[in-house]
């Protein structure tokens, strides 16, 4: 699942379960468990048709570049904006991006190699046409229809798909797609300028947490439960379940024992081996009555996590 990590941060675990209920009442997915559903023949058939009509994502990495990715964009957008007014003369725009720290960064950046803009806009283009020329579908038109520059603004992401007749959360992962492969690109070949804008978080440490896990991560560190939590921040409890695991997952050195005792994480790790398996559900089937998805998951999880590390 490390293509698809956060790859749409503003979707609400409501809209997520409003989704699985729509797909249900379909008849595209059966439940097979606690939060868990597979493909119905109908889904199924649908999923073929899917594939057939929409392009693979096969450049799509949420987990390696959810921090740098947003960044990288807010810059490259910027710069392409400037670049271009100051190419034809016009000193007077309303920056595409408020943000003063990406302002700063681009400006420093310009001064940084010179201000001869129309040689850094031509090595600019140069590089994002060698690396969008390889990309088959319409990521790259989608893309470049983000852009702003002199006399045209760039459209937002839904406004593109309305015109592109695409759906508009197909719409963001075609775009991630396109720009995950101009960032992976770049780290591979001498472009300059496209690397100098990207900005890597290899570490799994908090800065791969997700807004939302950051803030539960902070009342875990205050020695909040699980229900505090909850009440605290009025979310479900599952939910903050689900921060758990994430945080478990990113933070190097979080104890578990807290959550799942000593003895359940033997059990756990013994019916994981009985089965050879990663899979839930058969690692449930082999424990007492009863047992929580969200143990098995945290410890399953704790246990990927350490193995990357070689610390486990």
């Amino acid at each position: 699942m490390d293509a698809y990590f956060a790859v749409f941060p503003k979707l609400t675990r409501e809209e997520w379960e409003w989704h699985l209920q729509d797909l249900k009442k379909l008849g595209l997915i059966e439940p097979t468990g606690e939060l868990t559903y597979l493909c119905s023949a109908s889904g199924l058939a649908m999923l073929e048709d899917w594939q057939s009509e929409y392009q693979a994502m096969p450049h799509l990495n949420g987990f390696q570049f959810k921090e740098s990715a947003p960044l990288f964009w807010a810059r490259l957008q910027l710069l392409v904006q400037v670049l271009s007014c100051m190419v034809h003369q016009t000193r007077s725009f309303i920056p595409v991006q408020r943000h003063m720290d990406h302002q700063r960064f681009v400006k420093g950046w310009l001064k940084q190699d010179g201000r001869d803009y129309q040689l850094i806009s031509h090595e600019l283009y140069a590089e994002l046409l060698k690396s969008l020329d390889r990309l088959q579908g319409i990521g790259p038109e989608l893309l470049v229809m983000l852009l702003t520059g002199h006399e045209r603004a760039g459209m937002t992401l839904g406004q593109a798909a309305q015109k592109l007749g695409i759906d508009r959360y197909y719409a963001q992962i075609v775009f991630l797609d396109t720009l995950h492969y101009i960032m992976a690109s770049a780290q591979k070949e001498p472009f300059r300028f496209l690397n100098s804008l990207a900005m890597q978080n290899e570490g799994h440490d908090e800065t791969v947490l997700t807004n939302s896990t950051k803030a539960t991560w902070r009342l875990v560190q205050q020695g909040l439960t699980i229900e505090q939590i909850a009440k605290v921040r009025r979310l479900k409890v599952n939910t903050v379940e689900d921060h758990i695991v994430e945080i478990a997952s990113f933070i190097e050195g979080f104890d578990i024992e807290e959550y799942v005792t000593i003895e359940e994480q033997r059990q756990i790790m013994n019916a994981a081996a009985s089965v050879n398996t990663g899979q839930l559900r058969s690692i449930k089937e082999r424990l007492p009555e009863g047992f929580p998805y969200f143990k098995i998951r945290l410890v399953m999880t704790k246990q990927r996590g350490g193995d990357k590390r070689g610390n486990a």
